[in-house]
């Protein structure tokens, strides 16, 4: 009997004898990938400072110069000629597309702003009152929200 419990002691201390090699090589495998993970933070640091230094602050990328035209008179009104006449509309191009050199006809931000909150004060959907407005639905959304106002 005293034999049987001396080969399990043996056993044991065996057992634990690798259990703590085992360890002992997984926390200097442990401590070698720290230490790498710590000079490859080093290396990154380096080259972030050195991107940094050879970077020019934003005020050296743009200059501020006086326009060309601002320096030419305004030319002199001449009397006006005939307008050249208008091509007429392809079969390919519709006739109502506007036209590039007329202004579209803005309204003011204030009253689209007034005109989705009111719409809003109704009770009427955000996806009703962003087609009536011309806008998109998250436009209309953060009209109505910016307000704060109740709806």
């Amino acid at each position: 009997m005293t034999l049987i419990l001396l080969v399990f002691a043996a056993l044991i201390v065996a057992l634990q004898i690798a259990l703590t090699f085992t360890l002992k090589r997984m926390l200097d495998l442990l401590a070698a990938t720290r230490d790498e993970v710590h000079r490859l933070q080093l290396r990154v640091q380096t080259l972030e400072q050195e991107r940094d230094a050879a970077t020019p602050p934003p005020s050296a990328l743009f200059t501020l110069a006086p326009r060309p035209e601002a320096a030419v008179p305004p030319p002199t009104p001449s009397p006006p000629s005939e307008p050249p006449p208008a091509p007429a509309p392809s079969s390919a191009e519709p006739a109502d597309l506007p036209v590039l050199h007329e202004p579209a006809a803005a309204t003011s931000t204030d009253a689209v702003g007034a005109q989705v909150r009111a719409l809003a004060r109704q009770g009427m959907p955000v996806r009703e009152i962003a087609e009536r407005c011309g806008l998109s639905e998250a436009e209309a959304e953060l009209i109505i929200h910016l307000r704060q106002e109740p709806v």
